[in-house]
């Protein structure tokens, strides 16, 4: 059930209830008034036959002899037809009908309503006078209450304030079905937004709508929509960038190989051939020595390679020694940069193979950095592990750049998200002529050891 027949029904329910409830209140206190008016009418109408009867029973010239009665009723009551709420009638003293304010056989057909109106509203009972005259009873006048007609004045008044009710019910329902239809008619531009970015539309956005709660979510909806569209594109420059830094590694180990392997694999032929073909000692001996000289150079370059493809000190030594030994290294490269370096005690603890190779790359990326970049005179770097957080703090004091507008590599990018890959965050602060900083924490609640 959608949200305007929920409210409709919701609406409808109410109202009913009160429709109910007003209906109620309105029958009890109908039955009272109608009670008082027709009490009243009796009591009026005793008054004024009282007053008859006293008349008539105090002068008998109307009697035409001891034990005549006159064919027709002393009263007239067949002239009060318009007295509706009561029946008065006249019997004789043998309890025959003489006269009654109703016509002859008079029957007015009423509805199921007014009967159950004067079923549930308390029955009056009869008035009756017994005339006397020159000592003998003549007759007796009964007077008996008959709500009907009031009834049927109080519940026409009650149906046409209900039709009314219902009137305004029906408008109300459909004035609220119009207004929810059209205050919900933009959630139908948010159902085929989020279908367009389901689809794989990027650009899709929403408009800025006139309710504030829905121009809320528009701006919420659309600032989503542009981070996970910068997001992605982000993501596929990183996945090009370390596609063309994998080609880049193996076309520098390939150069490698063959402009510095190949050679001195050349030199070490050409030398055993020497060996073989000496005519004496000395010759053979010289050949060997260069055979000697070439696999140390080889070693060296193996070794450096080996070195760029994975550090192997990390495995042998423990992250402490591995990432000192990369910052001795860099800084004889770079003797005119201060570097400054503080481990924490416990780096060794950490057990979690992706953990240590992103501590040692993150370091070695920032060094990079300054190299290229920062042209820096001073680097400090602090790596501390404090409960089960490890942060890697380096700051130069290098020449910064505007935040506002990243360069384009693939260093940054991946350090954040290497951080990010392991739970944590990668912060950085640069301003320019005034250096920069690189914050990284990282989670290590399933790193150390015995915290496993």
């Amino acid at each position: 059930m959608n949200l305007k027949l929920r409210l409709n029904l919701i609406i409808t329910l109410l109202l009913a209830l009160i429709l109910l409830l007003a209906a109620v209140m309105m029958v009890h206190n109908a039955r009272d008034d109608v009670r008082a008016e027709v009490q009243s009418t009796a009591t009026l109408a005793m008054h004024l036959l009282d007053a008859e009867i006293l008349h008539y029973t105090s002068d008998y010239t109307w009697l035409h002899g001891a034990e005549k009665i006159p064919s027709d009723s002393i009263f007239r009551l067949h002239s009060l037809g318009n007295v509706r709420h009561l029946r008065i009638e006249f019997f004789d003293a043998h309890g025959r009908l003489r006269d009654s304010n109703l016509k002859d056989n008079e029957q007015k057909s009423v509805s199921w309503l007014v009967r159950a109106m004067a079923w549930i509203t308390p029955a009056m009972p009869e008035i009756r006078r017994q005339i006397f005259a020159n000592g003998r009873m003549i007759g007796e006048l009964v007077v008996t209450p008959d709500p009907r007609y009031e009834i049927e004045e109080v519940l026409g008044d009650i149906m046409g304030l209900l039709s009314l009710v219902a009137i305004f019910f029906v408008a109300v329902n459909a004035l609220v079905y119009w207004a929810v239809g059209r205050a919900m008619r933009p959630v139908d531009s948010i159902m085929t937004a989020l279908n367009e970015l389901e689809q794989g539309n990027l650009k899709a956005r929403l408009p800025e709508f006139e309710l504030p709660e829905l121009a809320g979510i528009s701006r919420k909806f659309n600032a989503m929509a542009e981070t996970l569209e910068k997001s992605i594109h982000n993501n596929h420059q990183l996945t090009q960038q370390m596609i063309r830094l994998q080609e880049d590694e193996r076309k520098n180990l390939a150069r490698d190989l063959h402009d510095e392997i190949g050679q001195y694999l050349t030199a070490v032929h050409v030398d055993a051939s020497a060996i073989l073909n000496a005519k004496s000692m000395e010759s053979a001996q010289e050949s060997a020595k260069a055979i000697s000289t070439v696999a140390r150079q080889m070693m060296d370059i193996v070794h450096d390679m080996l070195q760029r493809l994975r550090p192997s000190g990390l495995d042998t030594f423990g992250l402490t020694i591995a990432v000192t030994d990369l910052v001795n290294t860099w800084q004889q490269r770079n003797r005119q940069v201060e570097v400054h370096l503080d481990i924490a005690p416990g780096l060794d603890t950490i057990q979690d193979e992706t953990t240590r190779i992103t501590v040692y790359r993150i370091v070695q990326e920032c060094l990079t950095n300054v190299t290229r970049h920062a042209h820096a005179s001073k680097v400090d770097i602090r790596i501390g592990v404090e409960n089960i957080m490890l942060s890697i703090d380096i700051e130069d004091n290098g020449c910064g750049f505007n935040t506002a507008q990243l360069p384009s590599g693939f260093g940054l990018a991946g350090m954040r998200e290497r951080a990010e890959g392991l739970g944590g965050r990668c912060l950085l602060e640069s301003t320019l002529a005034a250096g920069t900083r690189i914050k990284v924490e990282l989670p290590l609640k399933e790193s150390l050891g015995g915290e496993q």
